[in-house]
């Protein structure tokens, strides 16, 4: 599904999917969409938060990183409930090129750090077609 502005006010029921431009101004849309679907799908305010943060941080690498040589480029944004596992997955795919982190002094570069602290457990795969990162989190118990 294509990110547009009109479809803020109807974040879409099951699972997100969405193809956007990698592009700076298309993350506040897709925070928000995140976060609307976090909350629908019952994950506690401070899981929620971390998703939403985890999430951005990876879009926002893709944005940055992926797409230095090219002038367009995609970004996937997927959430799903691992009913199985008892889990959420959230995947950031895009198809641009792998970036390794570079030493900056403090100043930067600390965005997988981030990624790995807010999440249960997280993956980044990077492809010759693309990186894809792979965040978890552990569905609440059920109240019995």
């Amino acid at each position: 599904m294509n990110l547009g502005q009109q479809d803020l006010d109807s974040v879409p029921e099951g699972d997100l999917h969405f193809r956007v431009p990698a592009v700076p101004s298309r993350l506040a849309g897709l925070r928000h969409a995140l976060a609307e679907w976090a909350t629908r799908i019952g994950l506690p305010e401070e899981d929620t938060e971390a998703l939403v943060l985890a999430s951005y941080e990876a879009m926002a690498n893709s944005v940055e990183h992926a797409y230095h040589d090219q002038t367009q480029g995609l970004l996937d944004l997927k959430a799903r409930l691992d009913g199985a596992q008892s889990r959420v997955v959230v995947t950031v795919t895009d198809y641009g090129q792998w970036k390794p982190p570079q030493l900056s002094g403090g100043l930067r570069g600390r965005g997988l750090s981030l990624i790995q602290g807010l999440t249960n457990t997280s993956t980044i795969t990077p492809t010759a077609g693309g990186t894809t990162v792979t965040m978890f989190w552990p569905l609440p118990a059920a109240e019995k």
